[in-house]
C-alpha cells in the first residue's frame, strides 16, 4: 500500500525540482536580457506597455510599418471623433507582426474598427527575406501567451529561435564589455526608464498611444540622391503577406471589426522619381475590392481637401508632427461622413 504513495511523492519531488530549474533558468535570461538588450529608446517597449496597461478601451486601432505610427495621431483623432484610439505602428511592420498585433489588441481592449495601412513595398516580401528585427521589437515585450507562441514559431525558421526566444543571444558578446553593461544599466535605472515616461531624440518624440511626433522638416532642395532611390517593384512574391493580409480581413468579420485600407502620403517628388505611383495605387485596390474593404490612399486625396507641403515631411516617405495632424484631420472627417470619401479622392495619381 506504500508502494503507490512513494511513487506519488518521488513523482510530485521530481516535478518540484524541474518546475524550480524552469523558474531558475527563467530569471537568468531575463537578468541577462535586462544586462544586454540596449531599449532605453525603444518607442515599441512605450507602445507595447501603454497597450496592456491603458485603462481607457481601445475602439480605434492604427496597424503598420514606420508610415503608419508617424502618420496617425490617435489622440487627436480620438478628439475629433470620439473613438477612443491607438496607433501600434512599428518600424518595418509586416503583415504576419500587424495580424498578431491585431490579435493581441483583440485580447486587451473591445476594438471595433481596424485602419491597416497598406505600403506597397511590403507586400511583396517574402518570408525568407524579410527583416526580423521588426518582428523581434515587437514579441520582446508582448506577454506570454498562446498568441506570442504562435507568433514566434511562425516568423521565422527554427534557426532563429535562438535569437528570437533568448533576446540577448543576439548580442551575447557584450556580456564581456563592462563597459557596456555598466552604461546599459546606469540607463535603465533612471526614473523615466523605470516610469515608462516618453522617450525624447533630437527631433522626435514619442507622444503617447503608439504615435511618434517628429518636428524635422524635409527639405528637397538639399536632396541630391533622387537617382538612388529604387522604382516601384511589383514582380516579387506576394503570396505570404497576402496570406496574412487575408487572416486579418477574417479576424475582423469573425469579431465584427470594420476594417479599413489606408496608405500614408509621401512627398510628391518622391512618388514622381520611384514611379510611376498608379500600378502600386491599382494592386492594392484590386486587394480592397476582393476582399470589400474600403481603401482610403493619401497620395490620391485631392489638394483642396488635403494640402501637404514639403514642410509637411520629415522625409521623402515620412511626415512629421504637422503633416500627421493634417492627415489625422482629413481621415477624422471622413471617419464622421464616409459620403465624403468619393468627393476626396481621385481614381489615380496622375490625374490629382
Amino acid at each position: 500500500m506504500g508502494i503507490p504513495g512513494k511513487k506519488l511523492k518521488e513523482a510530485a519531488r521530481a516535478f518540484l525540482v524541474l518546475l524550480a530549474v524552469f523558474l531558475l533558468l527563467s530569471l537568468l535570461v531575463k537578468g541577462l536580457n535586462y544586462l544586454v538588450v540596449d531599449d532605453a529608446d525603444s518607442y515599441t517597449r512605450l507602445a507595447m506597455h501603454e497597450l496592456y496597461t491603458q485603462e481607457e478601451p481601445v475602439e480605434t486601432l492604427f496597424l503598420g510599418s514606420s508610415h503608419c505610427f508617424r502618420a496617425y495621431d490617435p489622440a487627436l483623432y480620438q478628439e475629433l471623433t470620439g473613438e477612443s484610439a491607438f496607433n501600434l505602428g512599428s518600424s518595418s511592420q509586416n503583415y504576419d507582426t500587424s495580424y498578431h498585433l491585431l490579435k493581441e489588441a483583440i485580447a486587451c481592449h473591445p476594438v471595433k474598427k481596424v485602419y491597416l495601412d497598406m505600403y506597397y513595398a511590403f507586400l511583396f516580401i517574402g518570408q525568407q527575406d524579410r527583416d526580423l528585427v521588426q518582428a523581434n521589437i515587437i514579441s520582446d515585450y508582448m506577454r506570454p501567451s498562446v498568441n506570442k507562441l504562435d507568433f514566434v514559431l511562425h516568423m521565422s525558421g527554427s534557426e532563429h529561435y535562438t535569437n528570437t526566444l533568448l533576446p540577448f543571444r543576439r548580442n551575447w558578446r557584450l556580456l564581456g564589455d563592462w563597459k557596456y553593461l555598466e552604461e546599459n544599466l546606469a540607463r535603465k535605472r533612471q526614473v523615466a526608464y523605470v516610469n515608462y515616461e516618453p522617450v525624447v531624440h533630437e527631433e522626435e518624440r514619442y507622444v503617447g498611444r503608439g504615435f511618434v511626433s517628429s518636428s524635422q522638416v524635409l527639405k528637397p532642395e538639399e536632396i541630391t540622391w533622387w537617382e538612388k532611390f529604387s522604382e516601384i517593384d511589383l514582380t516579387g512574391d506576394d503570396s505570404f503577406a497576402r496570406s496574412y493580409v487575408e487572416r486579418i480581413v477574417r479576424l475582423c468579420q469573425e469579431e465584427n471589426i470594420q476594417l479599413i485600407f489606408v496608405t500614408a502620403p509621401s512627398y510628391e517628388e518622391y512618388l514622381k522619381v520611384v514611379g510611376p505611383y498608379d500600378p502600386a495605387h491599382a494592386y492594392i485596390e484590386e486587394l480592397a475590392e476582393k476582399y470589400g474593404v474600403p481603401y482610403l490612399d493619401f497620395n490620391l486625396c485631392q489638394q483642396e481637401y488635403l494640402d501637404l507641403m514639403a514642410g509637411d515631411y520629415m522625409d521623402v516617405d515620412h511626415l512629421n508632427g504637422q503633416g500627421a495632424g493634417k492627415v489625422t484631420e482629413t481621415l477624422a472627417k471622413l471617419a464622421n461622413e464616409p459620403s465624403l470619401i468619393d468627393e476626396y479622392f481621385v481614381s489615380c495619381y496622375d490625374v490629382r
